[in-house]
């Protein structure tokens, strides 16, 4: 993975640039997946559209660690420190984190945009430090990396945003996130004339102990009549 990481780092730039020229003018708004499998944006916490296709952005793609507080600190469920860079860099060394009142685990970033429907055009970022978040991103990486590789200009993923969930033990039902490749398109938006197959399910695996602290009810949009 590492070496095919050094291959894309000279197209960083032309592919930032091409983002950010094709990118909503504003901000990103952050995305999550509630803890009943649900994803969501924004500060009204929208939910997107079931047929909702978003493109992943090759050059948004980071990793890095995120700190979350604890019990001891009496700050449990609080965001105390992230360092985030972009995947074409080295991921940061755990031994150069600062200290912080909590407890630092991975963490990783993607960035989407919205290609049809109410929504399009939105630009979000996704972050996740569980187990299954960073499976999903995992997943998601090497399959753009072998495009790229493979010199395919159609290396942009066109996903629909979906979930699977298993039974723990401790924790009840859990809820991973999958972006199921529909298709492929160019950083122009050109779309490949044929979609590729969906990325495989992950197995699932337990939650990372630090979760996100619990969100507040998502508001449902309105949806037109047919």
């Amino acid at each position: 993975m590492s070496q095919a990481l050094a291959n894309i780092k000279d197209m960083a730039t032309a592919l930032t640039q091409s983002a950010g020229a094709a990118g909503s003018g504003g901000s990103d708004q952050y995305m999550k997946m509630d803890r009943s499998g649900v994803f969501q944006f924004g500060v009204e916490n929208t939910i997107p559209e079931d047929d909702s296709l978003w493109a992943i952005n090759p050059a948004g793609c980071l990793h890095g660690w995120v700190a979350w507080g604890n019990a001891a600190h009496d700050n449990e469920g609080t965001n105390v420190g992230e360092v985030m860079c972009p995947a074409t860099q080295p991921m940061p060394a755990e031994a150069d984190l600062p200290p912080v009142k909590g407890d630092w685990s991975k963490a990783t970033a993607l960035q989407l945009r919205c290609t049809n429907g109410e929504d399009e055009g939105i630009q979000v970022l996704y972050k996740a430090n569980s187990v299954g978040g960073r499976k999903a991103y995992a997943a998601t990486l090497q399959a753009i990396v072998a495009k790229i590789v493979a010199e395919d200009e159609a290396c942009v993923p066109l996903v629909s945003l979906e979930s699977d969930s298993y039974k723990h033990a401790k924790f009840g039902t859990i809820f991973n996130p999958i972006f199921n490749i529909q298709g492929w398109a160019t950083m122009d938006g050109e779309q490949a004339e044929e979609p590729a197959a969906a990325l495989e399910e992950a197995p699932a695996e337990e939650p990372v102990k630090e979760e996100e602290p619990a969100a507040e009810a998502p508001t449902r949009r309105r949806r037109k009549k047919a």
